[in-house]
């Protein structure tokens, strides 16, 4: 996938190939391994090993109030990508995350070059708007498959 590197948005972002729904995992460290693993043959990443590594350490997890769900977002900055690499995993109903008083039901692993700093703050504001809302979440627990969760995602971005 060719990303345009000038504007950043999910849709340049995340590629249906990044994208794993229903995913079953026993534990949070399998589940960010499994996110993580999308991103191993991206292009975008020049040492997927120190990325993996990266993640393990910086794996926040966040449950609004008055949600039934949570969100992990490992993330970094780091040398281990050229561009902004995002991947996603839905897990149904939730896996039980260290620390996260709500079953963590989205893992999006994110990579991102330290110049971006902007568009990654930009990206994690934008997650965050987007899967409070439960209305908006829902169209995204719906998506059936790769291509419509990140088409889904494209069009509630758009509309913040």
């Amino acid at each position: 996938m060719e990303r345009n590197r000038y504007m950043t948005t999910l849709s340049n972002v995340l590629a249906p190939e990044h994208v794993r729904l229903n995913l079953v995992a026993a534990t949070s460290e399998e589940a960010i391994k499994e996110v993580a693993g999308l991103l191993r043959d991206d292009p975008d990443v020049l040492d997927w090993k120190k990325l993996y590594a990266e993640f393990r350490v910086a794996s926040p997890c966040a449950a609004e109030r008055g949600c039934d769900f949570g969100i992990c977002i490992p993330h970094t900055r780091t040398s281990a990508v050229r561009a902004m690499v995002i991947s996603v995993g839905r897990f149904e109903p939730g896996l039980v995350f260290e620390g996260c008083p709500q079953l963590i039901r989205y893992v999006f692993c994110i990579g991102m070059p330290s110049a971006l700093d902007a568009d990654y703050l930009r990206i994690l504001g934008l997650l965050a708007r987007i899967l409070k809302d439960p209305d908006t979440e829902q169209e995204l627990r719906d998506a059936q498959t790769p291509s419509a969760f990140v088409s889904t995602l494209s069009r509630l971005e758009s509309k913040l």
